[in-house]
């Protein structure tokens, strides 16, 4: 009775257009709900009943999933508990690039759309409808008021530059449904970031942990310091080098948080004193399997349903993402993982999502090349370094210039000092067997 309660008042919260004193009084109720009543079992009673929701809605308007259930000879009845969503197939990133299928509404009902960066191929994209945008922005804003009451002015130092991210124009939502005022400066030159800095002082930053590298560095050169609350980064690893800088230099508490675009922004978070994340188990089902045989497994890849969609509801999706069970000792009773990085061959690096199958590609049509290339990411000091061997006769100047064309935010993230970038070329590169090879050593 208790999860039936707490479900159906969670709802009606998220699905309305609530007004920041709203917000403001939700997050503190949460916090106290989650601190002394919800417990485990309880949100695993939620999870089955948005699950068995979930199932229904996508059998009646998803043709994709519908398709999936009568090929398999299923019916919704048979999915009542997250065990038995292990009957179903697994939706693959190959399989939302076709996205039409997926719609569970008519495309006038959408109201956004998220899409990929790093591949030079038509990226997946995912929408939003505009019911879903008022729940993720309510819940979001929530969560932030769960951590921080009072005066709100956050700077977003997030990249924009591609286009259609998810992360800084989910964050702005939340950051105005919570009440406070948003300062959207993107992620480019930290020289002008502090000028915005100085202007306005905001007491939070969003970030990621290399344009934070960067943003410092150039506060330490240019004398910049003001004390700001709170730090929340999203997009990448956070080192305990760099948690333990920006807490130092800044006097903030610092958060740490992982999302994507497919199951929507921040859906994890790491409290300052947490050892992992923990997983936002109102919205997900998640599960860890074997990459190789898809069973279950305690570290593998990270497989998400999710259970609070309406444009386009995603049930057992791959994502590519490593990770491992774990326990954190914080007062959060979300289940917790450790991200160990990829399963394929994208890697984040300076702010980036970069793919190792791309730079072998662009790379091995430079003339000279012999189409083997070795990629090395490793730390410099605090950001990251990317060395790119080519093996052959190229000229570097034209390698780095492939890159760049490729990934055009390179040369915005070298420029500002995200990333580091070395071009080294080999005539032979040794008993390397495939064409590509990945060592990331951070």
């Amino acid at each position: 009775m208790i999860p039936e309660v707490i479900d159906k008042t969670l709802r009606h919260f998220e699905e309305h257009n609530s007004q920041p004193a709203v917000v403001k009084r939700a997050g503190e109720f949460l916090r106290h709900m989650v601190k002394n009543g919800l417990k485990p079992e309880g949100i695993a009673a939620i999870q089955e009943r948005r699950l068995r929701d979930t199932i229904d809605y996508v059998y009646s308007y998803s043709p994709f999933y519908r398709r999936l259930f009568d090929e398999c000879g299923l019916h919704p009845a048979d999915i009542r508990t997250t065990a038995d969503l292990q009957k179903l197939p697994f939706t693959t990133t190959r399989d939302i690039l076709q996205w039409q299928d997926f719609l569970c509404v008519p495309e006038e009902k959408l109201a956004a759309v998220y899409t990929t960066s790093g591949t030079t191929g038509e990226p997946k994209r995912v929408y939003y409808t505009f019911r879903e945008i008022q729940t993720l922005s309510n819940l979001y804003g929530m969560a932030i008021r769960i951590a921080h009451t009072g005066r709100l002015i956050a700077l977003i130092a997030m990249p924009v530059g591609h286009g259609l991210w998810i992360g800084g124009a989910s964050v702005q939502r939340a950051v105005e449904r919570a009440g406070g005022l948003p300062l959207n400066v993107g992620a480019d030159n930290p020289r002008e970031t502090i000028k915005w800095m100085r202007r306005f002082s905001p007491n939070i930053i969003f970030s990621s942990p290399s344009y934070m590298t960067a943003l410092t560095r150039e506060a330490q050169h240019s004398g910049y310091r003001s004390p700001v609350d709170k730090i929340i980064l999203a997009g990448e690893l956070l080192t305990p080098d760099h948690k333990e800088l920006f807490a130092s230099y800044w006097q903030a508490a610092v958060f740490d948080s992982y999302g994507s675009t497919e199951i929507g922004s921040a859906q994890t978070i790491a409290l300052p004193e947490c050892t992992a994340f923990h997983l936002n188990d109102l919205h997900l089902i998640t599960e860890i399997i074997d990459p190789v045989t898809g069973k279950p497994a305690p570290e593998g890849e990270l497989v998400f349903t999710t259970i609070r969609r309406e444009g386009m509801p995603l049930l057992r999706y791959r994502s590519g993402d490593k990770a491992r069970w774990a326990e954190c000792t914080c007062w959060l009773p979300l289940k917790a993982v450790s991200i160990k990085g990829r399963t394929d061959d994208m890697f984040v690096a300076g702010d980036m999502n970069l793919y190792g199958r791309v730079i072998a590609d662009v790379i091995g049509k430079v003339p000279g090349t012999t189409g083997r290339v070795a990629v090395l990411i490793e730390k410099a000091g605090l950001a990251d370094k990317l060395t790119v061997t080519a093996e052959g006769t190229p000229a570097a100047e034209l390698v780095e210039k492939a890159l760049k064309a490729a990934y055009p935010q390179l040369a915005v993230n070298t420029g500002n000092g995200s990333l580091y970038l070395a071009i080294e070329v080999v005539r032979d590169l040794g008993q390397q067997i495939k064409d590509l090879k990945i060592i990331d050593l951070r």
